[in-house]
């Protein structure tokens, strides 16, 4: 299998491919090894390895699903494999133990996507960038002057560039979305718990967390979210989907929808001339589709504040604690980053009450971003409020490290994302090219929770008109 042939499938196309018998899955699988020996050096996209093990896997029946023997990476950070290290990306979790699989892992396997590795992330995936001190900044393969997005940058550039169809990623604050839109692909959150995060976490961020994928296409996220979605005995979180298919609902007709569209960020402020191109571009689409598309404001005051980063700082200092326990002694100080070491004061000086309140903003907002979104189907952003910013703009790694300066900068660039998680409802980034050839900007439309299929509906028609699966950065396996 060459790399144009490889590259041009989505993981849905190369499943039927091997399950029709035009290629083996070991061809498959050993095109992946190749692009990711000829492209990772180029880009940092793999921090770890797994390539025997996955040649291995594809040696024997492969299970039956629309994804089965698709190449997949994993992402470095909250879940766990019995075959490969989880370190965090911090040099203090180097050397770490493989743990049993997570529960998401262990039903990636049993679709059949055969895992290859592990990608890069910001330290604890706590940045709005790629660029950690560990293991270095993951460049982006549309221009690598400019940020992947963070935290899951090494999935992004892997499927931007072919390096495979799809790949793992979180999103607690935007982390699927922003590198999606950075890195001209496609990426949803899921609604909140609908993924399992078990058996070793509850949840994350107190509620803030989704692990899904990145992809090129909407029906591999789809497919994927199929093998994927529903509850884990015992977990906190008891969500079901609430169609039997997400594959399959992309093919249903739907009905004229009510899409608000807002240009303004939550703080009020203008995007750049490209984000509200790009929603001019999309909103005119849905509505030759048939669609109601209104003017959409968000409330005046959602109350955001410091809370929010209260509440998913907790967990990585849960996670260093594990470490310090396990490994019997504090971290060296150059073993973490500047803003971790922020993370460990900040959460130290913390009260019950605090983090309480903490939890009751987080559900006031929420509430109010609901009540505002209640007669829309879907609301209709732009993904980021600029283009992506230059690699080495944010800093949470050096003592010139200031967190009011990292939060403005932070919120400045992305605003649209982490009000979803809040909220615990499902968003997409969806890709758009205003010119041919050029770096795509994106998109986002978010929705209501359990109507994940509403999204991926909608933007399988986007999908249509905008055709990005014809986006093509410089740096692409098929060009090899």
């Amino acid at each position: 299998m060459n790399f144009e042939d490889y590259a041009s499938q989505d993981a849905v196309g190369l499943a039927r491919l091997i399950r029709t018998k035009a290629v083996s899955a070991e061809e498959v699988t050993q095109a992946a090894i190749e692009a990711a020996e000829h492209l990772n050096p180029k880009l940092n996209v793999l921090v770890m390895t797994n390539f025997d093990n996955a040649r291995e896997q594809v040696k024997k029946d492969l299970p039956d699903s629309p994804v089965s023997g698709a190449p997949f990476y994993l992402k470095d950070v909250n879940q766990f494999t019995s075959d490969m290290p989880t370190t965090f990306s911090s040099r203090f979790f180097e050397g770490a133990s493989p743990r049993a699989d997570s529960e998401l892992v262990s039903r990636w396997r049993n679709a059949g996507l055969v895992i290859l590795g592990k990608t890069n992330t910001p330290e604890f995936a706590e940045d709005f960038v790629c660029e950690p001190t560990f293991r270095g900044v993951t460049l982006n393969p549309w221009n690598p002057e400019v940020t992947t997005g963070g935290s899951s940058g090494g999935a992004g550039a892997a499927v931007a560039s072919g390096m495979v169809p799809l790949a793992h990623g979180t999103d607690l604050g935007g982390s699927i979305r922003i590198p999606a839109a950075c890195c001209g692909v496609f990426g949803l959150k899921p609604t909140t718990g609908l993924n399992p995060m078990g058996p070793y976490f509850m949840e994350f961020s107190n509620g803030f967390n989704s692990d899904h994928v990145l992809t090129r296409s909407v029906r591999d996220s789809a497919a994927a979210l199929d093998q994927s979605a529903g509850p884990m005995p015992g977990s906190r979180y008891q969500i079901r989907p609430e169609v039997s298919s997400y594959l399959s609902a992309l093919e249903e007709k739907l009905p004229q929808l009510r899409i608000g569209v807002s240009t303004s960020t939550p703080y009020g402020e203008a995007v750049g001339k490209n984000q509200a191109a790009s929603v001019d571009k999309v909103s005119r689409l849905l509505a030759d589709m048939g669609h109601q598309v209104e003017e959409y404001t968000y409330p005046a005051d959602l109350g955001l504040g410091s809370w929010m980063e209260d509440l998913w700082m907790v967990d990585v200092v849960y996670e260093i604690e594990n470490r310090i326990k396990e490994v019997g002694r504090e971290p060296l100080h150059e073993e973490l980053e500047a803003l971790t070491h922020y993370v460990r004061e900040r959460v130290a000086s913390l009260s019950a009450m605090d983090l309480y309140r903490a939890r009751q903003g987080a559900h006031e907002a929420s509430m109010q971003l609901i009540q505002s979104m209640i007669d829309y189907d879907l609301v209709l952003t732009p993904t980021l409020a600029s283009d992506p910013i230059p690699v080495g703009y944010m800093d949470s790694r050096t003592e010139n490290f200031d967190m009011e300066t990292w939060g403005e900068r932070g919120h400045a660039f992305a605003p649209f994302a982490y009000i979803c998680n809040v909220s615990g409802q499902p968003a997409a980034s969806v890709p758009v090219q205003l010119n041919e050839g050029e770096h795509p900007c994106a998109v986002q439309l978010a929705g209501h929770s359990g109507k994940d299929h509403l999204i991926l509906q909608v933007a399988a028609q986007l999908e249509q008109e905008l055709r990005w699966d014809r986006y093509r950065p410089p740096i692409w396996v098929g060009n090899l």
